[in-house]
């Protein structure tokens, strides 16, 4: 946290001015390239003013506008990006380490418990219908909960395929008929029901405050350089991880632990391989997509976003005027 006038700091920027934690924001926060930066190579260019007043419909304007007031707007909105539109802005789409996926209520009992129906719920989502529909295809779709290439993705699985029909059968037998889905889009929730209406399930947007729903859609990033296990996975399927709804946890617990007692990067790889195929086997989740991080960018900036989420600005640079 930013809780003091600087100057100060060690990393690639040092606080000039300005206060920013949970409990107080001052308008401003300005931040300057450290020269005293121990990587040369990575001496910001630019200095940095945080606007913590100016309204966010207003900040977009301003880089939509080209007016210089604000160069760079993060995290937006899957609409906010459609509704873009400037010749002296771009939308910049970073496929950051983030993951969408819909946590089935194993704890609510009855069909969920049993990993077929689970698995049926998977063939009955149109993950490519998901990314084109609900992300304005601002993103792509995932096999488990890594994106292909990241340390620890396994690559030999792929995507459940969109069947219907074999997704039906199973349901059928099972009694599913409706289901309900808490969080996300209503884009995203659409394209789901779309889906699901084609295995004669009916789908709803949940309104209830209890945990009576059946698929939680919870979208999550991964800040760590390598280490998906610990801050992807322990989230959604270790014992008292925020968002894990499996009445049991013992099988992803002992992969966790396995995980921690190998200090090798390459050994923890292989553990998180493991990991990735004990999702896609035992299916505790509807494995979507994984969604881009979205920034309006005036076009006098080159900017350069950073793969695990977090807004990192030390490759940032501002053109001449």
């Amino acid at each position: 946290m930013i809780d003091a006038a600087g100057p100060w700091g060690t990393g690639p920027f040092v606080l000039q001015s300005g206060v920013s934690t949970l409990a107080k924001r001052s308008p401003e926060v300005v931040m300057e390239p450290n020269p005293s930066y121990w990587n040369k190579d990575r001496v910001p260019k630019a200095r940095i003013v945080f606007d913590n007043i100016i309204a966010r419909a207003d900040a977009i304007a301003s880089v939509a506008a080209g007016d210089g007031k604000i160069d760079v707007v993060s995290n937006l909105t899957v609409d906010e990006a459609k509704a873009f539109k400037s010749d002296k802005a771009k939308i910049v789409a970073n496929n950051s380490k983030t993951v969408l996926a819909g946590v089935i209520n194993q704890k609510k009992g009855g069909p969920w418990a049993d990993v077929a129906v689970r698995k049926a719920l998977n063939m009955a989502i149109d993950k490519d219908a998901v990314v084109k529909d609900g992300l304005g295809g601002y993103g792509s779709v995932l096999a488990a909960m890594i994106q292909p290439g990241r340390v620890g993705a396994n690559a030999a699985l792929k995507p459940y395929a969109f069947d219907p029909a074999a997704a039906k059968a199973v349901f059928e037998k099972a009694g599913v008929k409706a289901v309900t889905i808490k969080g996300g889009s209503k884009a995203i929730v659409d394209s789901m029901a779309a889906s699901l209406a084609k295995a004669g399930v009916t789908a709803t947007a949940f309104d209830g405050k209890d945990d009576s729903w059946d698929i939680n859609l919870v979208e999550h990033f991964d800040w760590s350089p390598g280490f998906a296990a610990g801050v992807v996975y322990r989230e959604f399927f270790a014992k008292g991880g925020g968002f894990l709804a499996s009445a049991d946890s013992s099988m992803f617990d002992a992969l966790y632990d396995k995980a921690l007692a190998n200090p090798d990067p390459a050994a923890q790889a292989k553990v998180m391989n493991e990991m990735e195929q004990w999702a896609y086997d035992t299916a505790p989740a509807v494995f979507l997509a994984s969604p881009n991080q979205l920034y309006a960018v005036s076009n006098r900036v080159k900017f350069t976003p950073y793969e695990t989420w977090m807004l990192e600005l030390a490759e940032t640079s501002v053109a001449a005027k």
